[in-house]
């Protein structure tokens, strides 16, 4: 059976060809890495795609990837990206509390830790 792919996103499965980054991709990359960064956030962000209405982020930790959509005005707010980083950050540690800096997580949430 021949199936018909009308675009290289469907042939992907919703994410693009690596293709050169454009110069909003390339500020958006910045700006996410700037406030990892800034915030010493022990997760990265490993690929980005643009989408019709904003972005799809894809982070990693060790093995571990979490995939987010991003609309367009979360990158324009600071206080709406960190908010999106802490429930990555969140995440993270739900999937692997086992980890040191779940484990940290969890002692500030009991309020072993300030």
């Amino acid at each position: 059976m021949l199936e018909v792919v009308c675009s290289r996103q469907q042939r992907l499965g919703g994410l693009a060809l690596k293709s050169p980054m454009t110069h909003r991709e390339s500020n958006v990359r910045r700006k996410i890495q700037t406030t990892l960064s800034e915030h010493r956030e022990a997760f990265a962000l490993a690929d980005l795609a643009r989408t019709r209405d904003g972005y799809v982020l894809k982070f990693s930790r060790g093995m571990v990837m979490l995939v987010r959509s991003c609309p367009m005005a979360v990158l324009d707010d600071d206080a709406q990206l960190a908010a999106l980083l802490a429930r990555v950050h969140r995440d993270f540690d739900v999937v692997d509390p086992s980890r040191p800096l779940g484990q940290l997580a969890q002692r500030r949430q009991r309020g072993i830790l300030s």
